[in-house]
């Protein structure tokens, strides 16, 4: 558990930063700081690992005062990934990954195989890993970057707004890379970004920042969709909070089964004769939707156990009025109707 106890940053000229913040994160959560620029939420991230001192106030992790640790012991504890990566432009991918074992006294072929596997982790492709930095696209040294912060296995992962400087498709790829290493991983990660979708998205808790480093709400997804704590944390959301918490919400949507009813092998609507049948690969993955000779892309469709923001968007974007529901695999099962999705979210919410 990372905690911080009337936690100030004041600089020479005054100016502060931070200002008396208790806040207590969770070991193994991934807990968002968001809020816009000069509001203290990289300040506050950098207080972990002494990078910045904290003017007032104790910071403790897993009950040890950080000052009570010499500030290059602790750094070299936690991960750390910055924007545009930080790589050493001298080195290639995998011994910019080992520099933190061999820091640490791993022997050199030790550290090169440790990387190779965080590098895997990551899924950078094996053939990229003797290329330096600029061979290397900006999606790229990301990977790089993520894992040089996770070779050593750190227990403590600090992210400083690490996608902001990649496309927004390489990005969304990221963010998706991130949610699927945390099924796997146990680290307590704390990610700094100016983003409230990359925020809702992430984090298991997410910390608003106002001006002046005062924390204006500290909460779980949903919380802060549903109930903002103030008028500055709904002008932060947005203002279509309410269909994005649609996406915390789920139903047990029915699902109709999939028949191949045609010589062509394209799958009928049940109980809709619009004429729109969908056409799938060979593995069962949805290909396209097809009508006489319309055919349009047909979309990922639903995947079973998404929430009701999902649904929606997906039937919504079929040009029938059902889509087609997948596994986790991406093979399609079978059908939701759009009726059923507006009966859901129409449903009174359960209070709990």
């Amino acid at each position: 558990m990372i905690e911080f106890h009337g936690v100030s940053k004041t600089y020479g000229d005054g100016t502060r930063a931070v200002d008396g913040i208790d806040l207590e994160i969770e070991s193994g959560s991934l807990t968002v700081f968001v809020g816009p620029s000069g509001c203290g939420k990289t300040t506050t991230m950098r207080m972990i690992n002494r990078m910045v001192e904290p003017t007032e106030g104790r910071i403790l992790v897993d009950g040890e005062d950080v000052r009570d640790v010499a500030p290059v012991t602790l750094r070299r504890s936690m991960g750390y990934v910055i924007q545009g990566a930080g790589l050493f432009p001298h080195r290639t991918a995998v011994d910019n990954v080992a520099t933190t074992l061999r820091l640490a006294g791993v022997p050199r072929g030790e550290a090169r195989e440790r990387a190779q596997a965080a590098l895997r982790l990551v899924r950078l492709r094996p053939e990229l890993d003797d290329r330096f930095p600029a061979e290397l696209s900006g999606g790229q040294q990301q990977r790089v970057g993520v894992a040089r912060a996770l070779a050593a296995d750190p227990p403590i992962l600090l992210m400083d707004e690490p996608f902001s400087a990649v496309d927004p498709v390489v990005r969304a790829e990221l963010q998706q890379e991130l949610l699927r290493l945390r099924a796997s991983l146990s680290q307590t990660i704390v990610f700094v970004t100016h983003d409230i979708d990359e925020a809702l998205l992430l984090g298991d808790r997410i910390v608003v920042f106002g001006p002046g480093g005062t924390i204006h709400q500290h909460a779980d997804p949903q919380t802060l969709l549903e109930r903002p704590a103030d008028p500055f944390v709904a002008q932060m959301i947005g203002r279509d909070r309410g269909f994005r918490s649609l996406g915390f919400r789920t139903a047990a949507l029915e699902v109709l089964p999939l028949e191949r009813a045609t010589e062509d092998g394209t799958a009928p609507v049940p109980g809709i004769a619009d004429g729109w049948r969908l056409d799938c690969e060979d593995d069962g993955r949805p290909a396209a939707w097809v009508r006489g000779e319309e055919r349009i892309p047909a979309g990922e469709g639903w995947r079973v156990g998404d929430g009701l923001r999902q649904a929606l968007d997906a039937v919504l974007s079929s040009p029938t009025a059902a889509v087609h529901a997948v596994d986790d695999r991406g093979v399609v099962t079978g059908w939701i109707t759009r009726s059923a999705v507006l009966a859901a979210v129409d449903a009174p919410r359960d209070p709990s």
